[in-house]
């Protein structure tokens, strides 16, 4: 898995950690069999795991009332 690019996301708290964004892939089925297909974006902790973006594309959650927001919307 190849990591896009580092950015540093910020919670309400002041708590600041680094993400890495890397593609969500989804498989197409076409007639030449099946072929995957970037979808939009994830993000990877530090930690190695992997959480979904927010529908707003700025936003995730790492835990239960742990909101992150990046500075810029991911597109």
């Amino acid at each position: 898995m190849s990591k896009i690019n580092d950015l540093i996301a910020k919670s309400k708290n002041g708590t600041e950690i680094i993400v890495s964004l890397i593609p969500l892939n989804k498989l197409q089925n076409t007639r030449q069999g099946l072929k995957e297909i970037e979808v939009g974006k994830r993000v990877l902790l530090q930690s190695g795991i992997e959480v979904d973006l927010n529908l707003d594309g700025r936003t995730f959650y790492t835990s239960l009332n742990q909101l992150f927001k990046l500075d810029h919307r991911v597109i």
